[in-house]
């Protein structure tokens, strides 16, 4: 265990924040309730719009890093470390504003999209 007591903090934080989020909820966001949580001037708000994100990201980045040791696939995402959760947000964001972006469709699938269009690799 951490001998910090910032990161003992934020840590504890983040576990009462999980505890008390319903996640079967989650599976059922879409691209109107993600824009809402990540456009909230509510913290709370603000931590389930991050982790919802970056919890997608990470999936999809670890399904490709998969790909690519087992399989050899080209990567098809290719973030800079400097990526971190408020660019990933923003980027996700931008994504949501277009106009032809469908907020009905799964937040999953919209974050995909950002995501790939902001990050993806030429291949």
């Amino acid at each position: 265990m951490t001998k910090n007591p910032m990161i003992k903090s934020l840590l504890a934080g983040l576990v009462m924040l999980l505890s008390s989020f319903n996640f079967a909820a989650a599976d059922a966001l879409n691209g109107q309730q993600l824009r809402l949580y990540c456009t909230s001037q509510n913290p709370q708000d603000d931590a389930i719009c991050i982790v919802y994100i970056t919890g997608a990201v990470d999936a999809f980045t670890t399904i490709d890093l998969m790909g690519q040791k087992t399989s050899g696939a080209a990567p098809r995402f290719c973030l800079p470390d400097t990526a971190g959760p408020d660019q990933l947000k923003d980027v996700t964001l931008a994504w949501l504003e277009r106009p032809e972006t469908d907020l009905e469709f799964a937040a999953t699938l919209l974050i995909w999209g950002g995501v790939s269009d902001a990050y993806g690799c030429a291949n």
